[in-house]
């Protein structure tokens, strides 16, 4: 039985056809993000273009259908928290509002003054973050930028859905729903009572649905599945046993994730997010993720054209060979960085930062080691909370993501810093892999979500 997969990234898109029977890829497709930013207003906003965004989809799924017509569905996932305004029939109007946007950000007032989001906190009573959905939206209410004609907004990955289903009702799982923001998981629903207090029409907001669900069908009568958020997907795309297993990715983003039955008191630094099937995960996030990385290479980047003239063509190789150099000091007395470049969940002001500079260990090795040991540092920060909540003990480290495939010193020093070998999946396109799992579920090949991890194969790396 064969199903495809999509994952509407941030930077990138990507498709896949999955064999249930064999376990593995039979085909896949990886391709650049075509969806140039929009024209921008403000430093702060990052916006793209959802109907470049289906038109990329859509051409991606018929190269994947010419290699293997015989699919049994459809599954998807995204970028969370982002979000697209709707009108009555069901199409775009203006951009999407992706998750990097930082309107709900700024202050209400004059500096000190509460922020969109932090306002929005306060008022409903739920933490949602500068970037999510309904903060974004929050914003526009406040600033009347609702587009005039929307009667409602979903995520990117929904969107998508409901096109390729020939649908105009977006319908979304808990998954997504919960990275909008304002979602009870205790109802497993939006929270509308709380929602409707900061002034937000609730009308607006879009039908919840099971994951799995089917929303319609192709013109080629292949069933389309409700997407899973991204986070979400990756787990269930790359996790054999979920409940003896840390997920560390760490891509554009990063994120520590850890399944549970239930969590009645999660620690204030890591959110709680539905996982389909039942049960929650526990993530602690790092904005930065591998941005921090690329932060360094722009910057040696940078320095190697004032001095020579000419922009180098390849940076990174440059810093691997740094890499494999001897770094003077280690340990409390070595370099230290702080990734925290874009600041974090709960305070989106905090900022990063090098420390313990000596005269010996400010060099371009020492900083591309410590740039990387901060990137798994804040992460490995969340692992202490989780274990005060009674989260288990964990016996295997999954990675996922482009930075950790690409950097074997990252790697070793997740390694390093969990005491666990690290395990690569088989393949990269671990959110593609969930979202095709999801749609075997949602058809029925899949007895449940709680079995998906049996059609996995996971080799250390």
């Amino acid at each position: 039985m064969i199903t495809a997969g999509l994952d509407i990234g941030t930077t990138s898109i990507s498709g896949l056809l999955y064999d249930l029977e064999i376990r593995t890829i039979l085909y896949s497709i990886t391709e650049a993000q075509a969806s140039l930013p929009f024209s921008l207003n403000q430093e702060w906003e990052r916006l793209q273009d959802p109907e470049l965004i289906v038109k990329q989809v859509e051409h991606i799924l018929d190269r994947l259908l010419a290699q293997q017509p015989e699919v049994a569905g459809i599954g998807l996932t995204g970028q969370m928290h982002g979000i697209v305004y709707l009108d009555t029939n069901g199409r775009a109007i203006g951009p999407l509002y992706t998750w990097q946007d930082g309107r709900a950000g700024q202050h209400t007032g004059r500096t000190g003054s509460p922020t969109y989001a932090q306002q929005l906190s306060n008022i409903t009573g739920y933490t949602v973050a500068p970037g999510y959905g309904l903060a974004t939206h929050y914003y526009n209410v406040s600033g009347q930028l609702v587009p005039e004609h929307a009667v409602g907004f979903c995520t990117i990955a929904d969107y998508v859905a409901m096109r390729l289903a020939n649908s105009n009702v977006p319908r979304i799982d808990a998954t997504q729903a919960a990275g909008i923001g304002g979602f009870s998981l205790r109802t497993g629903d939006f929270d509308r009572n709380a929602i409707s207090m900061a002034g937000i029409d609730c009308s607006l907001l879009p039908q919840l649905v099971p994951s799995g669900t089917a929303i319609g069908s192709t013109a080629q009568g292949i069933p389309v599945y409700t997407s899973l958020g991204d986070n979400q997907a990756s787990f269930l795309g790359s996790v054999p046993q979920p409940g003896e297993s840390l997920l560390l990715n760490i891509g554009t983003g990063s994120q520590l994730s850890v399944w549970v039955p239930d969590c009645a008191n999660a620690p204030s630094t890591m959110e709680v997010r539905p996982f389909p099937g039942g049960g929650v995960l526990m993530v602690g996030a790092a904005l930065s993720g591998g941005k921090s990385y690329a932060l360094l290479e722009g910057f040696f980047r940078q320095l190697i054209t004032a001095y020579t003239g000419e922009a180098p063509t390849d940076v990174y190789s440059l810093m691997s060979r740094l890499l494999s150099e001897q770094v003077p000091g280690s340990g409390s007395t070595g370099l230290t960085v702080n990734t925290q470049f874009l600041g974090t969940r709960t305070d989106p002001e905090n900022r990063g930062s090098v420390e313990r500079i000596t005269l010996e260990n400010f060099t371009p090795g020492g900083l591309a080691h410590a740039f990387l040991q901060g990137m798994v540092d804040e992460l490995h920060s969340f692992l202490p909370e989780l274990e005060q909540q009674g989260a288990g003990t964990f016996s295997r480290l999954i990675g996922s993501g482009n930075a950790l495939r690409a950097n074997p010193v990252l790697c070793a020093k997740a390694e390093a810093a969990f005491g666990l070998p690290l395990e690569l999946g088989e393949h990269a396109e671990e959110a593609a892999v969930g979202a095709a799992l999801c749609a075997a579920v949602g058809g029925g090949e899949i007895a449940s979500f709680g079995d998906a991890g049996a059609y996995l194969r996971a080799e250390s790396g």
